[in-house]
This record gives structure tokens, sequence and C-alpha cells, in this order.
């Protein structure tokens, strides 16, 4: 079971539209927790949600699609559909090309949702770390490569001036607790050596370092492709959590297991990365 903001994550929808959609009917939670009033959803209802974003997508009004989304609508059918409204995309003005993108991605996930796994995902404890960062808001998700190399840049710049070796992998967080396109609370830093610690805390510096504490259960997955790949394995992540029913109490992290991810000033093209999300059992 999921609760709202995590249901958002995976669908790609705001929670304010999913609160819509409960208000007008079309998509209600599984259930309401008696004692806190979240709404929780169930992965089973993923399918209904890609459907009513697939038939919106298109083009439809939200009433059409009330009555469009209990009937059954074969793959071909839903492909037919989708090649039709990229066509008219191509004749729109540039900023279309944003939700031809999107339809896309609709097309991929509503094709895949049968699909046998394709990553390896468990549970583990973490050990504690100094994590030195720099922390930004990203304003649209177009420009987060951009931005991921200017925060980077000035974390090895600031350790570099401080005389400090990092000692494990580049982590970046992702904190928003919501699908978003724009405003995205991120952070990126690298672990540096315990002993590091009082040189952040005496010094004047751009970053701020702390210990991240040891964690009792994380969800985690091994991703090995390039960066702009990596959204299939989170989405695959997010489904485990939910249906092996634990809840998610953290940020989704990326660890750079293979290296800097910007070695060149160019983003690496093959990376290894591991994705963690920390979960509970309870809310």
């Amino acid at each position: 079971m999921l609760k709202i903001g995590d249901f958002s994550k995976i669908g790609k929808v705001s929670i304010r539209m999913l609160r819509h959609y409960d208000q007008i009917g079309i998509l209600k939670p599984a259930c309401i927790d008696n004692s806190t009033g979240y709404r929780i959803y169930s992965i089973d209802q993923l399918p209904r949600l890609n459907r009513i974003i697939f038939l919106k997508d298109i083009g439809f009004s939200l009433t059409e699609v009330m009555e469009l989304v209990d009937e059954h609508i074969s793959i071909d059918e839903m492909k037919a559909m989708l090649v039709k409204r990229q066509k008219d995309l191509q004749n729109e003005i540039s900023m279309a090309q944003i939700n031809l993108k999107t339809v896309v991605e609709r097309l991929h996930s509503i094709e895949s949702e049968g699909d046998i796994p394709k990553f390896d995902i468990s549970i583990k404890s973490t050990d504690p770390y100094v994590y030195a960062s720099h922390r930004t808001i990203v304003p649209h998700m177009n420009q987060m490569g951009i931005y991921c190399y200017d925060m980077y840049a000035k974390v090895y710049k600031e350790l570099k001036q401080m005389n400090v070796t990092p000692i494990g992998p580049e982590i970046t967080y992702y904190y928003n607790e919501e699908y978003c396109e724009t405003n995205l609370d991120m952070e990126a830093g690298i672990v540096v050596p315990i002993s590091c610690l009082e040189k952040f805390q005496t010094n004047v510096s751009l970053l701020n370092a702390r210990v991240i504490e040891a964690e009792d259960n994380v969800a985690f997955v091994i991703y090995s492709g390039p960066f702009d790949g990596m959204e299939q394995a989170i989405i695959e992540l997010l489904k485990w959590i939910g249906n092996n029913d634990w809840f998610i109490v953290g940020a989704l992290r990326e660890l750079h297991l293979s290296g800097p991810a910007h070695p060149d000033g160019e983003v690496v093209e093959n990376a290894i990365i591991e994705l963690q999300i920390p979960v509970s059992r309870i809310i």
C-alpha cells in the first residue's frame, strides 16, 4: 500500500490532481487510514491511473475520460490513438514537444504494465557517513543535468580549497514528496572522512557537512546505463516498495558507484548507480 505522495511519484501525477480525481469519483483511494486520515492507494490502481492520464494526454476532457476509463481499450487501440496524437504534435509550436514526450512516456508505461521485473531489488541496512554537499532548487526538470554539473563542480572546488579528500561515492538526494516538473529540491555531495567534520564547522564553507545516520531498512536497486535512462529503475523500486508492504520514510538518493558523474566535464555515458529509499513497516 502507498501513501498519496508515494503513489503520486509512481504515477507521475501531483497530489493535488489525485485529490481532485478522488473528489470527482474517477479514482478514489483504496482506503483511508482511520487514525491519520491519510489517503492510501494500491499498486493495483496504477493501470486505471495510467489510462486516465493517457486519455487526458491525447485530448479527452475529464468528463469524457470518466465515460471511457472503464471501457476495455486494447493496447493496439491505445497505440493507434497515440500515434495520431504524435503526428498532430509535430505541427504545433515548439512548446508542444514537452507534451509529445509525455505521451511517449505514457505509452511505454502502459506497455510495460505486465512485464517481468528487470531489476533485482532488496532491503539492506546502511552505515553512518559524513556527507559534504550543496543543496539547491532546480527550476525545471529539463535543467537537472546542468544544475547537477554545477553543484558537483562547487563541491569539488570547495573540497580542494579545504584540502579534503573524498573517501566515498558521489550521492545525489531528491527531496520532493510528489512528482513535479518544476522547483526540484536536490542536494549533491560526496562522502568525506569523519575527521574533517570539525574543519567544516570551524571554517567558512559553501558546503554543508553533516553525519548521515545509519538506517536499518533501505530498499535499493543497482542500475547500469546512462543517467537519462534511470527513471524506469526508480519507478520499479517504488512499485516494489508498495507491493511488499513497506512505507517510504526518507528521500530517494542515488550513489554513483562507478565514479564521478562528470569526470571530464561531460556526463558519463554508462554509469553504475545504486538507488536507495529508506523504508519502514509503519508510517
